[in-house]
This record gives C-alpha cells, sequence and structure tokens, in this order.
C-alpha cells in the first residue's frame, strides 16, 4: 500500500501523487482566516474540499493541528467523515483496507500539543499523558502534530540555532506502544526523513529486545511558512 503523508499546509493545497491512502499531520487552516468560523466553514466546504475530491486517493485521514480552531469547535468526535473519504480522528482509530495486498492496517490520530500560547488543542503535561494513553498499541501508523523527541522530528535548524521543541509526554508513549511508524508535523523544519529508532523493552534486568520504530516530520513547509518540502511516500 502506498502511503503519502503531510502536514502543516496552511492553506497550500498541492498537488499530491496517486496514492492509496493519504494523512495528514495537522495545520491545513490558512492563517489569514483560521480563527475566523465563518470564513474557514466557507473555506473548508468549497476550496478544501473540491482539493480533497480531485486527489487520486480513495481514502484521507486527518488529525487537526494547533491552527485548527475551525476543528476544536466543529467536531466533537472522533472518526468524523466528510466529503465521503475524509476521516477525521481526533483521539481516535481507524482500520484501513488495501485490496492489493488483503489486509486491514490500523491508524490512530491525535491532535494534541504541549502548551505554548493561546491555540488549539493544547494541553499541559499531566493533561497530555492522559490522552496520548488513549493510543492503542499494535499501530500501524500513528499520526499527531505533536513532535517526539525521536531523530529530531522535533528539532529545528533555524539560521544555525538548534532549538528543540518536542514533547516528552509524546515521546514516552510511543515508546511503550511502539507503532510501526510514527508521523508528525508542528515543527516545520525536523527530521523529515524517515527514520528507524529502536525502542527497548526490558525483559530481564540484563537482557533486552528492540524494535524499530520508525518516524518522519511530514511537514510541507519551512519555518518562513514557504513550501519547501515535498510530500513523505513509503509503501506500507
Amino acid at each position: 500500500m502506498k502511503v503519502t503523508a503531510i502536514s502543516d499546509l496552511h492553506g497550500n493545497l498541492i498537488d499530491i501523487e496517486p496514492c492509496d491512502l493519504l494523512l495528514i499531520c495537522g495545520d491545513i487552516s490558512p492563517l489569514e482566516i483560521q480563527r475566523d468560523y465563518i470564513q474557514m466553514t466557507k473555506w473548508i466546504f468549497n476550496e478544501f474540499q473540491e482539493w480533497i475530491m480531485k486527489i487520486d486517493c480513495p481514502t484521507v485521514i486527518l488529525t487537526p493541528g494547533n491552527h485548527d480552531f475551525w476543528f476544536e469547535k466543529m467536531i466533537n468526535q472522533s472518526n468524523t467523515y466528510l466529503f465521503n473519504k475524509l476521516i477525521i480522528l481526533i483521539d481516535g482509530e481507524e482500520k484501513v483496507y488495501n485490496s492489493t495486498d488483503d489486509k486491514w492496517y490500523k491508524i490512530y490520530g491525535t491532535p494534541w500539543c504541549k502548551q505554548c500560547g493561546p491555540w488549539a488543542f493544547m494541553a499541559n503535561h499531566a493533561e497530555l499523558a492522559k490522552k496520548y494513553e488513549k493510543i492503542p498499541k499494535d499501530l500501524d501508523i500513528l499520526i499527531t502534530h505533536e513532535a517526539s523527541n525521536l531523530a529530531e522530528v522535533g528539532t529545528t535548524h533555524d539560521n544555525g540555532t538548534e532549538i528543540q521543541y518536542c514533547c516528552a509526554a509524546l515521546t514516552d508513549e510511543i515508546r511503550r506502544k511502539k507503532p510501526k511508524y510514527a508521523l508528525c508535523g508542528h515543527v516545520h523544519t525536523g527530521n523529515h526523513n524517515i527514520t528507524a529508532c529502536p525502542v527497548y523493552d526490558y525483559v530481564f534486568q540484563e537482557e533486552t529486545e528492540w524494535t524499530n520504530v520508525n518516524v518522519a516530520n511530514v511537514s510541507i513547509l519551512d519555518e518562513s511558512y514557504s513550501i519547501y518540502f515535498r510530500p513523505t511516500t513509503f509503501e506500507l
């Protein structure tokens, strides 16, 4: 199954090549109208809907981000379907069937980020720990807006200065639940290379087993909000 993943569009509805599953890790809202619910409703059900329906992909799964105020106010339950093929996950799970390999794949999405101002889907560390506890085991793909502390997906290198924006609560839960893939956005210039991170299970006092979790930041924008990165694609 060909998977394409993107994040942090901020209104930039880019061309997407044909795929079996498109994942969006939040912040689709245009910055200039992000807090205007009337204008966002018009944009969602006009430009955004037209874009979604034109994409050559049968299933699109979105978890919102901290700029997506419209979703925080308008969507009150997870697994909400829009435009027939767009699934909104807010602390929710979706199983996607692929006929090519006759398999079901389990996807989980959560939009929450650590507190950094008056933005959508913000929570403190204790609240985040409780929300991330809902992430199930045996996931094929975890999509979050927040970045973990794995493989520098939450690290910027802005003008030569390295800054960490990662979330400890999310990192801990990824290590516990060990999804095959953990994709995020939020930190626009975090590591975009799919990187296998060994996560260790302590079996006995001196013996360990480990599992690889493949992580990547999938933002399409750089820190100046210019389109810079190509969509991330991989075979699942």
